[in-house]
């Protein structure tokens, strides 16, 4: 079974056979952090940051004004 290490935490993330020959997003299962990968016959070939996303805000802010 092939495996990757996260670029952010350093997190062993097992690749299994449906990642054989796969492009695109993978998530680390302990940090969540997202990069994106391509994988050719089992072998990693490339691996590069994901898009950042904005946090969701989790405050609300009313429209009315005091």
């Amino acid at each position: 079974m092939n495996s990757v290490h996260c670029m952010y935490c350093g997190q062993t993330i097992e690749l299994g056979g449906v990642y054989d020959d796969y492009e695109g997003p993978l998530r680390c299962s302990v940090c969540k952090s997202l990069m994106v990968v391509r994988v050719e016959k089992g072998q990693i070939r490339s691996m590069a940051a994901g898009p950042k996303i904005a946090p969701a805000s989790t405050t609300q802010r009313s429209s009315s004004q005091p």
